[in-house]
Parts: structure tokens; sequence; C-alpha cells
């Protein structure tokens, strides 16, 4: 999945000063736009120095001369969220290295980003933000927030005891792994990709790992049961103990007792990390006068300007995870949580804030995760999620390999392809190797209405290192037009 920023560096070539902004470096495509109100440049204030949200002042910056501001309360900027992980099993030698751009980088481009510097208040009728340090006016704003680590009732009260942590930030990250050390025994509560990624992680390290899981499977919203069985039973091989449908509870006192109430049972560990999903932060935008949707974000129309009243405002974007956007398959509204949507918006917000008219439209949300030698993903709608909607749905399911039988290291490939009248409108896929550009692949599939027939004609390549000579694909398809023709005999019966 991930947050990366995707941030690519300006022209560096045109080294013309632009000294009404204090910019050292000339952008392509440069919109001049005066501030008719104080004879200056165009000031944009951008709330939230995460992937939306800076990539969003990047882009601005290559197609203007605005002055452009970034408020964030991270101690960190422009890094790689997603890469936590892989630090942690230390296939990464250090957090430092998830830094895709220093702040010196901003600053030499004319970006001003003020760290550690959280927003008070935000007033959209006198266009101002206001921090503990100062008052920003705004001719535009981007609201950029992200999500907040989704922390229930732990006791009591809902301050963490001693020991508990949560991971959202590198600063997170990077006090987590000094806890680590001389740790025997950590309990991870939350089956998503996260706790997934980083229960091998630390089961690597040989530190002895419980993922708890409250739903009764992981990925208890993006994949369906049969899929995640194989990924429960990879984590089970490397030593990692599951334990899923199970309510948890710690005490207050968790430094000192070291335990965890898990259903009936007592599971001791010495620390244990929070990662069982997040909430979009829209605090600053409820207060504002902004409103939310039913998926819990920001509404936005298809530029992403934010509403207030009736009305959508033309100077104030939000982007990224705590802003809703529109499901593909259903029309319905909710929340993407990927570094590719972030990044997606972030060049919306951009174009449209420097005069170029661009939209935002619905999305089928693929994404993948890699845990071990496991990879597995998905794109479209789950089972579940089509039953809740009230959709009924065709699936065709394939087990194969990755290369040709007699070819070394081949590895087992898991498709699962499911059908709304005989339409594409979801996969799952687990395996080796090889998931993510199958992902791609199929998430066109459904943006361009794939039908089974079609999929049933697709022709493939071959090579025996890559492939096998029959796509574990047309088995899966061949399944679903079983399925199909089963269904189809029992109404005639």
């Amino acid at each position: 999945m991930g947050r990366d920023l995707g941030i690519q560096d300006p022209d560096p070539v045109n080294k013309e000063v632009k000294k009404a902004t204090g910019i050292k470096g000339k952008f392509p495509e440069e919109v001049s736009a005066q501030n008719p109100a104080s004879n200056g440049p165009t000031r944009v204030v951008i709330i939230g120095g995460g992937a939306c949200g800076m990539a969003a002042a990047t882009k601005i910056r290559r197609q203007s001369n605005f002055e452009i501001t970034v408020l964030s309360r991270d101690s960190h900027t422009a890094y790689s969220h997603c890469g936590i992980p892989f630090v942690l099993s230390r296939e990464i030698d250090s957090f430092e290295k998830l830094v895709v751009k220093t702040p010196d980088f901003f600053r030499k481009n004319g970006i001003d980003v003020r760290l550690n510097e959280g927003v008070k208040s935000l007033d959209i009728n006198l266009r101002n933000v206001q921090t503990g340090e100062g008052i920003y006016p705004f001719d535009k704003l981007v609201i950029a927030t992200g999500s907040l680590p989704f922390v229930s009732q732990t006791g009591h009260t809902n301050i963490l005891p001693y020991g508990v942590f949560t991971l959202r930030s590198l600063a997170d990250g990077m006090l987590f792994e000094k806890a680590l050390k001389n740790v025997e025994k950590i309990c991870i509560i939350g089956g998503g990709t996260i706790g997934i990624e980083c229960a091998v992680a630390l089961a690597k390290r040989g530190i002895k790992t419980y993922l708890i899981s409250r739903s009764k499977s992981l990925l208890f919203r993006q994949l369906d049961l049969d899929i995640a069985k194989i990924i429960k039973e990879h984590l089970e091989a490397l030593g990692v103990e599951v334990i899923s449908g199970e309510p948890v509870i710690f005490p207050e006192v968790f430094w000192k007792e070291k335990n965890l109430q898990v259903g009936d049972r007592q599971v001791s560990a010495d620390l244990v990390l929070l990662a069982s999903g997040v909430k979009p932060e829209i605090s600053l935008a409820l207060e504002a006068g902004i409103e939310t949707g039913n998926a819990g974000g920001i509404i936005v129309n298809e530029m992403l300007q934010v509403k207030a009243g009736e009305k959508f405002l033309p100077f104030v974007y939000a982007g990224g995870e705590c802003a809703e956007v529109t499901d593909l398959i259903t029309g319905k509204s909710r929340l993407s949580q990927l570094g590719t949507t972030a990044r997606r918006m972030a060049d919306v917000i951009a174009n449209n804030i420097t005069g170029k008219h661009t939209t935002f439209g619905p999305l089928a949300d693929p994404w993948v995760a890699v845990a071990g030698d496991l990879q597995f993903g998905g794109v479209g709608i789950t089972s579940r999620a089509a039953e809740l909607h009230g959709m009924k749905l065709l699936t065709g399911f394939s087990r194969g390999r990755t290369r040709a039988s007699y070819y070394p290291g081949r590895k087992d490939l898991y498709i699962k392809l499911l059908f709304e009248d005989d339409y594409l409108v979801g996969a799952q896929l687990a395996g080796g190797e090889g998931i993510k550009e199958r992902i791609d692949a199929l998430s066109l599939a459904i943006r361009k209405k794939t039908t089974i027939r079609d999929l049933l004609d697709l022709e493939t390549c071959y090579a025996p290192p890559v492939s096998m000579l029959v796509d574990p694909l047309r088995p899966a398809v061949k399944a679903a037009i079983r399925n199909m023709k089963e269904k189809e005999d029992n109404k005639t019966k």
C-alpha cells in the first residue's frame, strides 16, 4: 500500500531568481497570479506535510510563483510511511533512508515548511489559519491533515498506558525501534497491512509476536475469508501467533503487569503496538463549518473543493486521507488510505489552484502489500462489501504457479475474481511474486468494464522463468463461468 510521496525535483537548469517570492529556481509552465488585495503573489497555505500536502506544494511551485506555506505538526516531512515496517525488519538500515526530500530542498525552492507547528484554528471567512506561532492569511487553502490512529477505549481512560505504541509517523517508528531493545514478546493489535507487515518484521528479529485481530479474519475489510486464510497460514509458518475475533483489554498499569486479556486468555507481552486502523483528521474542518460526509471525511467535489453550507468553495481544497472519494463500483462515498490516491489528489489540487482545470474521478483502489516472502493485494469490491450493498456476485478461484513447473524458484499464486452481471468488479491475489503487475492489469480491466468472455479471450505471454504456459488467470475465469452455468441450471430446475 503506501504513502510514498513521489515528489520530483524541479527543473535544475533554469536558475532565474524570483525576487517577489524568494524562489531560487524557476519551475516550468510558471503561472503568475497576483493577489489584488496586497499587490503581492497569491498566498497558498497547506495544512499537513504528508503525501498529499507536500506533493501539492511541489507541483504548485513548478507551475506558479505563488507564495507557499506548509504547516505540519510532524517533526519530519516528505518521507515514506510505508517503509517503516521494512526498517523494523532491518531490510532498510535506517529511518533516515525513508526521507524522500529534506526541509532544505523545500527552502531552496521557495516553499516555507513549518514543522512541529500544528494549526489551532481555521477561519474560512477571514481566510486565515492560526497556529501557536502566528496567523497565516491565505488566498488558497489546502487541507491535507491525513488521519489519526484509531485508539479504542483501553481502560477507564483513553490515555495510552506506558509501553503501548502507535505507528503513524516517522518519529513514532524511531521511538518504537528504541523500545524494542531487549524485548522478547510483543502484541500487535490490528490485522491490517501495517499490523501484518510489522508482525513479520518483528518475527524475523526473533521476537515472539502475537498478531491480534478483533475481526474474525485478517484484512477483514479488504479481503475475503479464503484469501485472508492464506495470509494467516503464511504468518503462522513464520512463527507469528494469530488470534482473530477476540476482544482485547489491557490494564492501565500495563508497564507493571505486562499482560493483556484477549478473550478468555491472558497474553503476556513486553510491548504493545496498536495498528488497529485510522480515522480522518477532520476537527479543523468541522470547527470551520466545512461539511463532512457519511464516510467520516471531508466532502469534496470533482475538483476537490470543500463544501461549506450549500456551496463548494473555489478557494479551499482537501485531499488525502481526510477527504472522501467516490467508489467506482458502488458509486458511494468512502475513504481511501493509499499513498497513490493522495498523490493523484495532490496533482488535481495543484492544477486547479494554478488555473489548470482538472477533475478527480471514482476509484477502484488497487493495493498491494508484502509480508515476508508473500505478496497479496486486491482491487475493486469484496464479497462482504458487495453483500452490504445488495450486490449478487459470481466468483472464480484458482491456484497456479508463477513459473513453469520445471523452472527453479516457482511459487504458488492464488487468484480470486468477482463478477456482477458478467462484469469484473473485484479481484484478490496472494502469492510469491508478480502480484502487483496482475492487480494493475485487473484494475484497468475493472475500469474498462471487462466481461467474463473478454477475460476468457485474453491473450497472455509465456516464458518459463516468469509464467506458466496457461496463465493462472484463465482457470479462475473458467471457474467463474462454471459457477455461472450452475446458477443458471439451478434456476431452470
